[in-house]
């Protein structure tokens, strides 16, 4: 993941695009600092789980500067956003969510909220890169009452 952005870079430099290679640097440099803060390379899915927590970051501040008009800085926040999303996954829809979720919940014999952990450790484990954890939890909840 790291090699294809770092190729993004180069190929965005030669095009030209100043901003999206701004953007794209700012990115690589998030998942470097990473690999600082742990002392090593990180794999694909945490390098995702970096792309995930910058997204989100990225996602708030433009609802921030929506609600106060701040149309200027809103838009470099959703041209960010949109080229973070170029780099993940796609995420399975709701519906496959609740089909995994009620699947999970029957293999692993859960029956109660008590069991919620380990239905939701189970799909990270398994689907973590390309599902909403969020929705996950929420449909584990009301299954599982």
């Amino acid at each position: 993941m790291k090699n294809i952005i770092a190729k993004d870079i180069i190929e965005l430099m030669k095009s030209g695009k100043k901003r999206q290679v701004e953007i794209t640097r700012f990115i690589l440099s998030h998942i470097k600092n990473e690999e600082k803060e742990k002392k090593r390379d990180l794999n694909n899915s945490e390098t995702i789980q970096v792309l995930k927590k910058l997204l989100k970051r990225n996602q708030e501040s433009y609802e921030q500067f929506n609600k106060a008009g701040r149309d200027d800085l809103a838009h470099k926040e959703k041209e960010e956003i949109d080229i973070i999303q170029n780099y993940l996954p796609d995420e399975i829809s709701e519906e496959a969510v609740i089909e995994l979720v009620k699947h999970t919940i029957e293999s692993c014999d859960a029956s109660s909220l008590k069991d919620m952990g380990k239905v939701i450790g189970t799909i990270k484990k398994s689907h973590g890169d390309n599902v909403d954890m969020s929705l996950v939890s929420k449909h584990v909840k009301i299954l599982l009452n």
